[in-house]
């Protein structure tokens, strides 16, 4: 699935536990390299059979970079709840969930293609579908399709 987290007791090993992370996630962190540095975005996504959607305008600095390089790092985090007590370094901590990962992005530009991937967006935050897209509104909206290379799940705080 991917390379091992640096604490062992914190590495998610089940495939599964890690598609899950992916399945309840609100929003992925996408970092991009543009002319030597970093880029990094927040965005809605959706998430099914180990490939990631998203949307975005037709135009932009995120579309500019992944028409030249479309390698990105990807991650999604659930469960964050910070837990406090007297020690400063033993008491405080952050617990959570997360999933890092590589792929590929590649950029729909076709509007009947387009479509499936729209809904697999909304089903991660709604099961109220399916839903009618106008025309117009696909058309203004480019859709980004990761391709999963490889990725890892770590969890702190939580029994695992």
């Amino acid at each position: 699935m991917g390379n091992k987290v640096r604490r062992d007791d914190k590495e998610i090993k089940d495939p599964e536990g890690i598609r899950e992370i992916l399945k309840k996630g609100l929003v992925c962190h996408v970092a991009m390299v543009d002319d030597g540095k970093p880029y990094m975005v927040a965005m809605n996504y959706g998430f099914r059979d180990d490939t990631i959607y998203m949307h975005a305008a037709l135009e932009g600095r995120k579309i500019d970079i992944l028409r030249k390089i479309p390698d990105i790092c990807f991650m999604v985090y659930t469960g964050n709840r910070l837990t406090t007590g007297p020690d400063a370094c033993g008491d405080w901590t952050m617990k959570y969930r997360s999933v890092t990962g590589f792929g590929k992005a590649t950029l729909i530009e076709n509007d009947k293609e387009k479509i499936p991937a729209m809904h697999i967006i909304m089903d991660q935050y709604t099961t109220k579908g399916p839903f009618e897209f106008s025309p117009t509104r696909v058309s203004q909206t480019m859709v980004i399709r990761i391709d999963i290379e490889e990725m890892t799940g770590k969890i702190s705080g939580y029994p695992n």
